[in-house]
């Protein structure tokens, strides 16, 4: 159940507090003095799309906080543990605030979380009725999911559901294994060629990155010869016109050791120059040595470049890399494992679809047969309850068709699912969206809610000024059903009518007030004097007087009278 409901800042409420109870919460008020905040905060915490519209006027941002008590909600546990979240929680904190520049936050117990996320969640949580809410309730799928309520249908709906979704993936594997049995093979031919090609080749991991290298110094073979023989002829120089390096060296050094001779000083330098000549002897020997280890073998370099070109080829075809080549025949070979299998798997899907066909009729015409027999129960019950609320002459039906062909049917069965209801006498039965009244449908959707209240399911019900075009003795009759869904479920009900509100269990007024030039909205609890004061005052006007007070408290005991009969009952 909703326990606490924090606003901040939305509309004209700049803050407040709300909490709620067990059993019967009603909220009353003038018109425009802010109920409707509270339907729209708490639609916020469902999911409902933001606007920056609801954001006070002069401020930026906008919140909403709701605390759920879910330890009598085992479905929402089990959801909240799905998600993530640690199970055994007993509390579901939502918050939304929305922001002025588009910022908007939602958080879960804390943690922050997306819209998709709560939408989900809280699907369910709360069932919103109101003037404006009736289209859910002319939804096929709502009235079948309403009566799979009411007949305790809801697990083998769901068995059902699983069985069509495994029968629908089996037919289309069985579907596409039959239509691509030409292109399979097509494919396997096609397959066997590509994987030929990359095995024939015999690639190894960084191959052509090491032939690129070996390629390179093959190309410039005659280019290193000649440049070292070069070297070296500067430094031996056999050309006798002209002294090489080391001759010069030679020459050099014999004339420094003689100065040496003459000057002590010059001793470091005779020194220095002898191991410059010694360095370039090794070099001159060293470039022999390189000359003679060049390789011109042309073969060997016509060898690489095919070996490149063929590696080439299967780059563009297979990757952009050898060792994504590799990884492409790698997939290859799983690919036409898998294809191969592929003859003996249509026989294995032919004979799952037969039996996974087999099971779904059955339990789909057993859930049918089901559907029908409880929709009996459903429709009687729901015309009972029209009775007590001043529908006399209505009758509530529900229409069930189920298809035969199995390819007709969908997810939730081979059935179809119609309200239909007949108003007055000797009218024919209509569906609910051709219903013109909107006090008839709100009536029908309040017999429907109280049907089904028993039935659990439901963390709040949500009712929002569905007594609209009520009064008298009817009214009287919606309080008393909304007390009786009560009695298994949180209600939480926004009103003009004392009727419906003498029945409250815990009683808030929405009171709009004008300090200055801002007008702010304020939920307050009343107390059980406070409460005989607001039925008089919806009773009566804003005058309270004796009379007033007296019929408010008369209609006080008759309500708690009612109350005490319905429990008893």
């Amino acid at each position: 159940m909703l326990e606490i409901l924090k606003i901040r800042n939305i509309a004209i409420i700049d803050s407040t507090e709300i909490q709620f109870k067990k059993g019967l919460n009603i909220i009353s008020g003038e018109t425009g003095a802010g109920k409707s905040i509270v339907i729209e905060a708490i639609s916020l915490l469902l999911g409902s799309r933001a606007s920056i519209e609801l954001i006070r006027s002069g401020c930026d941002e906008a919140a909403v906080e709701g605390l759920f008590n879910i330890s009598e909600i085992p479905w929402i546990q089990s959801r909240l543990q799905q998600m993530g979240f640690d199970p055994g929680l007993t509390e579901l904190l939502v918050k939304r605030t929305v922001h002025r520049a588009g910022r908007h936050r939602i958080s879960i117990n804390g943690e922050l979380a997306t819209l998709t996320l709560l939408q989900t969640l809280c699907e369910g949580l709360i069932d919103l009725c109101s003037q404006h809410e009736h289209q859910s309730l002319l939804k096929p799928q709502t009235q079948l999911d309403l009566l799979d309520r009411y007949g305790g249908l809801s697990e083998p709906s769901k068995a059902v559901s699983l069985l069509y979704s495994q029968y629908r993936q089996l037919h289309r594997e069985k579907d596409s294994l039959e239509k691509g049995e030409s292109d399979r093979m097509r494919r396997l031919d096609f397959l066997k060629f590509q994987i030929s090609e990359i095995q024939s080749a015999s690639l190894h991991p960084g191959e052509d990155e090491k032939l690129h290298q070996e390629k390179t110094l093959l190309q410039s073979s005659e280019v290193r010869v000649q440049a070292a023989e070069n070297i070296r002829k500067l430094l031996e120089s056999p050309d006798s016109e002209s002294e090489g390096v080391l001759q010069t060296l030679q020459v050099a050094l014999q004339k420094l050791r003689v100065l040496k001779q003459l000057d002590v000083r010059c001793q470091s330098m005779a020194e220095a120059l002898e191991r410059a000549l010694v360095e370039a002897q090794e070099v001159s020997i060293e470039l022999d040595r390189y000359i003679h280890s060049i390789d011109l073998d042309t073969e060997r370099l016509q060898t690489i470049q095919d070996r490149l070109a063929l590696i080439a080829d299967l780059r563009r075809k297979y990757g952009s890399s050898v060792e994504e080549v590799l990884a492409t025949l790698d997939q290859l070979e799983k690919e036409q494992v898998s294809l191969g299998k592929g003859g003996e798997r249509l026989g294995q899907v032919s004979a799952e679809v037969k039996s996974s066909q087999e099971q779904l009729l059955k339990q789909g015409k057993k859930l049918s047969n089901s559907r029908k027999n409880i929709s009996e129960l459903l429709a009687q019950s729901v015309t009972e309850e029209l009775k007590d609320l001043k529908m006399v002459e209505a009758r509530f039906l529900v229409e069930v068709s189920s298809k035969e062909n199995l390819q007709e049917w969908s997810a939730t069965g081979a059935d179809q699912v119609q309200f239909l209801v007949q108003t007055n006498r000797g009218e024919s039965a209509r569906p609910l969206g051709k219903i013109a009244s909107g006090g008839e449908l709100s009536r029908l959707m309040l017999a429907i809610r109280r049907v089904i209240s028993d039935r659990g399911g439901i963390g709040v019900y949500l009712f929002d000024e569905i007594d609209t075009g009520m009064g008298g003795q009817t009214a009287f009759q919606v309080g008393k059903k909304l007390k009786s869904v009560s009695l298994y479920n949180q209600v939480i009900c926004i009103t003009h009518l004392p009727q419906v509100a003498s029945f409250a269990d815990h009683h808030l007024v929405v009171r709009k007030t004008i300090s200055g030039r801002r007008t702010t909205t304020e939920v307050a609890e009343l107390s059980p004097a406070e409460c005989q004061e607001e039925l008089a005052r919806m009773l009566a006007g804003p005058i309270l007087t004796r009379r007033s007070l007296e019929n408010a408290s008369e209609l006080l005991e008759l309500a708690q009278g009612e109350s005490r009969a319905e429990k008893n009952s």
